[in-house]
């Protein structure tokens, strides 16, 4: 009976203590229960009553809603009560989000309007860019006819606004409002009752735009907006609450009253069961624990605050499950719980306590509705709040998202469902620009680096500058940080929930953003990751793995991919090429070299024939492979990470700083305008000088404001940090592509990207930094030159690997060799590279033109031997820089063929002679396949040339097609590159053309000579094509002179004849003048000695100060030889008269000395020798010559 009585009297008290808990929650404040008409006394109140309560209190407030609302009910607007963009409306191609909100425009202008339109009244909707491109944004009638030329404000009863072009539109236009940036909030209102409409940025009104609009009768406006080709926008019509509400104006979209009243009475009541709720979770009291009650009571005082909380939720629940309410109540009160929490020191947030009870309480689709809307409003708010110089804002809603994803089933939820399917999770991690204002507010003094010397207050704006770049530096670093601390808790391995782990899920949804965003799917994705925000992305990934490396000790300078990975299918590369192809070729070729490797590597397993059959079904090796039971499991997450950076840096951050770098570009025009300007001030006077004044203002203020952004990109963009980031990527990629390379035919498997995103780091590293981050500014500096010794190395090693197959990617390889051997210090590694390495670079350079793409090839020997050629030591064609200085044209530094400084490699050149002369049958392969290029490429030359000539002398006029005159330039560049490439090889191996012990050698002089003939004759005939088209400056064939090709061909022949030996000397000019088409007076063109022509400027040597007098010298010393011995062969062949039936009838040269067998035919030596080198068929009959004898020997 004691027992009995005890437990009787346990129970009372527990009962007690629940009433106690609803009273607590559900009393005080707001309507207090009266005890007549029905209603419920907060005495009374339990379990049993407390839904009645509930909902007795809930009527009470939507009356008071609808008391207040009836009063201020508001008309003037018709359409649905949702408000969308109306689909039929759509002018062009647009790509539509979902909820009809959000619109990418696919075309050169595309029109749409809303659904609903407003005759009276105030009104007013939102507009939050994506981009910051042509827009044109306002109201239009339902009569306005657009098209893809007309859009919103260029019809009749249209109005709008550009913020790109700073202009309103209505038919005509004025200049009107501020530059409007990605992020921005752009606010457009209208007000029927005086026929105004106005536009808002980022809450700040820009004025009346309009004030004469036509209302009336008929007159309705429709929101509507018109985006040019890849804008993109999203609409707030007043589905989610207004980001800047205007006071007396309404949204489009009905407010929902009732239910903002409902939900935010209900927070009230769970703000204060949260307290309790927090308490007991934090310090829960033993003694409390009910022993007999019924089992779902038996949870203790967590289970009777859950049972308390039941009815709230089940009211609440379907109300989040509104975007509306989460944003505009849930969110806010989110916001306060987190203030709530800050300063506490407790292990457990209030913001995890009401996920517990959300996750216990609300039905699934209601919390995972809810869930996304929240995480849906945290980005938008994030990515369009004001960027203010300490980003408050941003902060407030990283921080709000990182303890929501501090709550385990919160975090795989959204990880598995919401961040990477429903949003961008990466714009999380972009830090957004300031504007001008605000740069303006943090960067007061702006430094303009292009000051030679500095006078006092200059050197004080450059430290303020300077310091000012520091803050923003460290500002920015704080976001960072935050940003950090997300993805640390995204790729945490160790906490798993329902048999994953977050890091899982996050590696798999990393794999496929990168596969969307990679391009040349079948299906083309429209809404790729901005590049910003990809940019943003690679580096906190980089920070991240930076962290996790030394978590897990592995020496961060020792990291790399190992090339079992990219056979193994440990990650599977779905429509990856590789550099030996397609990986099922590969696969199908190396198949046993596979299995072997991988037996090798598994020491504990047999050699198993289905392994191969395993390994390439890549989900299931995945999904064993990214367990993180042990370091080896842990490591394989790190590598899959560190291969999703390599891909993200090769697909998008590399394109992100190559833009940035247009800035730049930018602020040295305005410079040289700058210049410009203050030369003509010295010396003109009056009206002239008071609007160069005026432009010389123009230009400062120009250049102020880009050297704000300048600060900006050199803090967050281009920083010593930024650069170490890419110099430590660099490394791992060089590690992992040695590596790799070492295992022979296995090399093949690499994906192409790693050898892509390797050139591309260098290449950013060498050109995109500096001078913001200079080279000597990296962490390892001190290995720098090791670093790039290594990089020059792999180049030299590959760029005519047989294992690379991709086309793209060999152009790619070469092209970074060509940019390589263009600065003194990239030369200077590749020449510090070990013997080996560099001869077979030389050696892959020296093989034949032929069946490969050689012009790149070509350049770059052109580039070795710059600086020894005769009149080659220029950076700009005389006849450029003379154009570029009388136009006032800075130097084209993206024309590296034209303006590079010379900078010769006497090391190569040594390996080049050297190889040249130990391979004699390779050099007379590499010699042929030059004369054969060089005679076609000069061949089509002309006979473009011609054309051009013959379309000159038409009467009517005729318009040239710009890619024949792009073909025509090129041919001529490969022409004279050609012959470059023969003068070096003339100069350091003569004997090829002059040594009759080397094979082909009297053929490739007479070769030699025919083409240096042709050449001149047709580069010096006053007459020709080529005088013609070089006086006319055509645009697009600037490039085209005397100088540069005259200068080569006049290299070659003093190397064989003047700089040669004796003996050499003589057999070249023999050559030469047994060349039935050479012509004395062309040598006389070099000097202008040559008889004057009407209507042609001289052309000679002496003119030009990049001829040196030694060179002069040479040159006369050649012409007067060569008319001396010109005129005594003439004076021989005069006494010598060849028989018409004995001439050779291909040349009409020389006699015929060469019989064919079998067929009998005849001709000279020459014609069948040069014949024979690319043909085994007679000239005549085409019958195969089995031998050739001579003619002579046979009539003896």
């Amino acid at each position: 009976m004691e027992c009995s009585n005890d437990q009787m009297r346990k129970i009372a008290e527990d009962e007690h203590c629940l009433e106690s808990m609803i009273k607590q929650v559900y009393g005080g404040g707001g309507n207090q229960p009266l005890g007549e008409h029905g209603h419920i006394l907060l005495d009374s109140l339990n379990l049993e009553n407390i839904d009645d309560f509930i909902d007795k209190e809930l009527k009470k407030t939507v009356q008071l809603v609808e008391m207040s609302s009836s009063m201020n009910e508001s008309k003037g607007v018709l359409g649905p009560d949702k408000v969308i963009f109306d689909v039929s409306s759509n002018v062009g191609s647009l790509v539509i989000d979902r909820d009809r909100l959000g619109l990418s425009s696919q075309s050169n202008f595309s029109s749409i309007r809303a659904n609903c339109c407003v005759y009276k009244g105030k009104w007013q909707y939102e507009l939050m860019l994506g981009s910051k491109g042509v827009m044109q944004i306002g109201w239009a009638t339902i009569n306005c006819k657009f098209s893809q030329e007309k859009g919103v404000g260029d019809t009749f009863h249209s109005y709008a606004y550009d913020g790109h072009r700073v202009r309103k539109w209505n038919v005509s236009t004025y200049k009107y409002g501020e530059s409007w940036l990605t992020g921005d909030v752009i606010g457009c209102a209208i007000d029927l009752d005086k026929g105004v409409i106005g536009f808002y940025r980022n809450g700040v009104y820009l004025g009346d735009a309009f004030d004469n609009v036509k209302i009336g009768p008929g007159l309705a406006y429709f929101p509507a907006v018109s985006l040019a080709y890849n804008e993109n926008l999203v609409a707030n019509f007043g589905s989610t609450p207004i980001r800047y509400p205007i006071p007396g104006y309404s949204p489009l979209q009905q407010y929902p009253k009732k239910d903002v009243a409902q939900t935010n009475q209900l927070l009230t009541w769970l703000e204060k069961l949260l307290d309790l709720y927090y308490s007991v979770t934090q310090e829960p009291n033993p003694i409390l624990v009910v022993r007999n009650w019924p089992p779902q009571f038996k949870q203790g005082l967590k289970a009777q605050l859950l049972l308390v909380a039941a009815p709230l939720m089940h009211r609440l629940g379907p109300l989040l499950a509104n975007a509306f309410l989460t944003e505009g109540c849930l969110l806010p009160f989110l916001f306060d719980l987190y203030n709530k929490d800050q300063g506490c020191m407790d292990s457990k947030s209030r913001i995890t306590s009401i996920l517990e009870i959300m996750w216990s309480l609300m039905e699934p689709h209601e919390l995972h509705q809810c869930l996304e809307f929240i995480v849906v409003a945290l980005l938008t708010g994030y990515r369009f709040a004001p960027a203010t110089p300490e980003f408050h804002e941003q902060k407030k809603y990283l921080l709000l998202t990182l303890a929501l994803l501090q709550h385990t089933p919160t975090k795989h939820y959204l990880l598995q469902n919401v961040l990477f399917d429903k949003i961008k999770f990466p714009v999380f991690l972009e830090v957004k620009p300031l504007d001008n204002t605000g740069l303006a507010e943090v960067v007061p003094e702006v430094w303009l680096d292009f000051k030679q010397e500095m006078n006092e207050p200059d050197l004080f704006r450059k430290a303020c500058y300077q310091k000012s770049c520091t803050h923003l530096k460290l500002v920015v670093k704080e976001v960072e940080l935050v940003q950090l601390e997300i993805l640390l808790e995204l790729f945490d391995a160790s906490n798993v929930y329902q048999g994953q782990c977050s890091r899982c899920i996050f590696l798999l949804k990393l794999r496929e953003f990168l596969k969307e965003n990679s391009g040349g799917a079948r299906v083309p994705v429209v809404h790729l990751c901005p590049l910003p925000v990809a940019l943003a992305f690679f580096h906190r990934l980089i920070s991240l793995l930076r962290i996790c490396v030394s978590a897990s000790g592995i020496d961060l300078n020792g990291l790399s991919v190992p090339c079992s990975t990219f056979y193994d299918n440990s990650i599977p590369y779905l429509e990856v090429q590789r550099i030996g192809g397609l990986q099922s070729h590969l696969l199908r070729i190396y198949q046993d070299v596979v299995v072997n490797e991988i037996s090798k590597q598994k020491a504990s397993t047999e050699n198993d024939p289905i392994a191969l059959g395993k390994l390439l079904k890549s989900e299931k090796s995945k999904s064993q492979h990214l367990r993180h039971a042990g370091d080896k499991d842990n490591f394989g997450t790190l590598i899959e990470l560190l291969d999703g950076i390599v891909r993200l840096y090769h697909i998008a951050a590399h394109r992100q700083l190559e833009k940035m770098c247009a800035l730049r570009d930018s602020m040295h025009e305005y410079r040289h305008a700058l210049k410009e300007v203050e030369k003509r001030l010295k010396v003109q006077k009056g009206d002239v000088e008071e609007e160069l004044n005026r432009a010389k203002q123009v230009f400062l203020e120009e250049l102020i404001e880009q050297g704000r952004h300048q600060a900006w990109i050199s803090s967050v963009v281009y920083s010593s940090d930024r650069q170490a980031d890419v110099y430590w990527l660099l490394q791992i990629l060089l590690r992992t592509l040695c590596q790799a390379s070492e295992t022979g035919v296995l090399f093949s498997f690499v994906p192409d990207f790693y050898v892509e995103a390797c050139i591309k780091c260098c290449h950013a590293l060498r050109n995109f930094f500096p001078p913001a981050a200079p080279a000597d500014s990296l962490p390892a500096f001190a290995g720098h030159h090791e670093l790039l010794i290594k990089y020059g190395s792999f180049l030299a090693h590959h760029f005519a690997d047989e294992r690379v197959v991709n086309a793209e990617l060999k152009d790619s390889l070469v092209q970074a060799l060509a940019s390589y051997v263009c600065y003194p210090a990239t030369l200077q590694a590749l020449e510090s590279m070990d013997s080996d390495s560099r001869l077979v670079m030389t050696k892959a350079l020296l093989q034949p033109y032929e069946n490969r793409a050689w012009a790149q090839s070509n350049w770059i020997l052109i580039r070795l031997w710059k600086g020894c050629g005769f009149a080659f030591r220029y950076s700009v064609s005389p006849h450029m820089a003379k154009k570029m200085n009388c136009k006032s044209i800075p130097l084209p530094e993206a024309l590296p063929t034209i303006s590079q400084t010379p900078c010769p490699s006497p090391v190569f050149l040594e390996h080049a002679s050297q190889w040249l002369l130990e391979n004699p049958e390779a050099a007379a392969a590499f010699i042929s396949s030059v004369l054969n290029q060089l005679n076609w490429a000069f061949s089509e030359f002309i006979g473009m040339l011609q054309e051009i000539q013959n379309a000159s002398n038409r009467p009517e006029r005729v318009f040239i097609d710009s890619r024949q005159l792009k073909i025509c330039a090129t041919c001529f560049d490969l022409a004279l590159g050609l012959l470059r490439v023969l003068e070096m090889t003339v100069h350091l191996v003569p004997q090829l053309f002059t040594d009759p012990s080397r094979p082909s050698s009297e053929i490739f002089l007479t070769r030699l000579c025919q083409l240096v003939c042709q050449v001149l004759n047709r580069v010096t005939s006053k007459s020709g094509c080529f005088c013609l088209v070089a006086s006319m400056e055509i645009p697009g064939l600037e490039t085209i002179d005397h100088f540069p090709i005259l200068t080569a061909v006049t290299g070659i022949l003093v190397s064989l004849i003047i700089d040669g030996l004796p003996k050499s000397q003589k057999k070249a000019v023999n050559a030469l003048l047994s060349e039935p088409s050479f012509q004395p007076s062309s040598l006389d063109f070099l000097l202008g000695s040559s008889p004057e022509a009407p209507n042609f400027k001289p052309f000679s040597l002496r003119d030009y100060k990049e001829v040196s007098k030694e060179e002069i010298e040479k040159v006369e010393n050649l012409i007067q030889l060569l008319h001396s011995k010109y005129d005594i062969a003439q004076q021989n062949r005069g006494l010598e008269e060849i028989d018409d039936d004995l001439v050779c009838t291909i040349c009409y040269a020389n006699p015929k000395s060469a019989r064919f067998h079998p067929c009998q035919h005849q001709s000279c030596r020459s014609c069948i020798s040069l014949h024979l080198l690319s043909h085994k068929e007679c000239f005549f009959c085409k019958a195969l010559i089995e031998c050739i004898k001579p003619l002579q020997l046979e009539k003896k």
